[in-house]
């Protein structure tokens, strides 16, 4: 019986390891914040941001902008705005990720609105 794990011990590991390694889809959605700065971008394609507007328009603290903007950078969802000084950023839309995320938007709306 010492050498079994408890329900609750496998999930707690499992929940520990999925921290540890997380898939693509855990590393856009395990921080809200990186959702919501990531809804706002795509509410407003066209738009220069600087790190304080983006945090305004996403309803996130700059300190969480701080934070997550190298990730979305990475990912290409987000380009610097050349030439902009302090830096401003912009979705990239022409970004394969992006456009991915544009049809997810797309089709859960789809079935939102179908239900």
């Amino acid at each position: 019986m010492s050498g079994q794990t408890t329900g609750a011990d496998t999930d707690g590991e499992m929940a520990a390891l999925r921290d540890e390694y997380p898939s693509g889809w855990r590393v856009l959605t395990q921080h809200e914040s990186v959702g919501y700065m990531i809804d706002a971008l795509m509410d407003a394609p066209d738009y220069d941001f600087s790190k304080s507007k983006l945090a305004e328009q996403a309803g996130v603290s700059r300190q969480s902008v701080h934070t997550h903007l190298p990730l979305l950078r990475r990912l290409g969802i987000v380009s610097v705005v050349e030439d902009s000084s302090p830096e401003q950023y912009t979705l990239n839309s022409g970004d394969e990720l992006v456009r991915e995320l544009h049809r997810l938007n797309g089709l859960v709306n789809e079935k939102l609105d179908d239900g």
